[in-house]
């Protein structure tokens, strides 16, 4: 803007009006966001590999165990230096054999007809493992077990065997019985004396080696 203005010489010298110099809007700071670099280890957690569940074991791997553990202590109980208390850990490991049984196919044990089983199905393979001569009949082996030091040799050469197969053979027919849905009550021994024989036959021929023990081996 131009004004004039007098001067002493009479003339007027025009005047530039400086305009004011337009004050400087404040510095408007922005602050940037920092950027923090997480690195790809750091932004996720470590995974931790899952731990495989193991694969259950089948009923009839269950119960070829239980068959093995006690044809072991059946064998173990004939080696007992004393008449009738060697019988009577037999009747109570087969007894338990047939609870564990039971309980692994969810059957109701009942005891008193596991013991009747017992003896009826003894009664088929005595005959055969007796060989029906004197040096095989019961009362005679009896006799010769009563007798210091040849009583111990027959024992040992002749009761852990037939205790070992007879558990055995046990052990196949109820484990047959109860997987195909038997109970105690629907067990009956005649129709499966076949069966047991063929069992008690195929553990004897097992010379040297506890029955079930070989598959497990393989």
């Amino acid at each position: 803007m131009v004004s004039e203005k007098e001067t002493p010489s009479g003339k007027a010298k025009p005047e530039t009006a400086v305009a004011p110099a337009p004050t400087p809007a404040p510095e408007a700071v922005t602050a940037a966001p920092e950027t923090t670099t997480v690195s790809s280890s750091e932004a996720a957690p470590e995974a931790t590999p899952e731990a495989t569940p193991a694969a259950p074991v089948s009923t009839e791997a269950q119960a070829a165990e239980i068959i093995r553990k006690h044809v072991l202590l059946s064998a173990a109980a004939g080696v007992i230096p004393l008449n009738f208390v060697d019988t009577a850990a037999l009747a109570v490991v087969q007894l338990r054999l047939l609870k564990e049984l039971s309980e692994l196919h969810g059957v109701d044990f009942r005891g008193n007809i596991g013991r009747s089983a017992v003896g009826t199905l003894f009664a088929t393979v005595a005959p055969t493992a007796l060989g029906g001569s004197l040096l095989g009949s019961m009362a005679f082996n009896m006799a010769l077990r009563s007798v210091p030091v040849i009583g111990t040799v027959t024992r040992l050469a002749t009761q852990p065997a037939f205790n070992s197969a007879f558990t055995y053979a046990l052990g196949k027919v109820f484990q047959q019985h109860f997987a195909s849905g038997g109970t105690f009550l629907t067990f009956q021994p005649e129709k499966v004396k076949t069966y047991f024989r063929e069992k008690f036959e195929e553990a004897r021929r097992r010379k040297g080696a506890t029955p079930e023990a070989a598959p497990a081996a393989a």
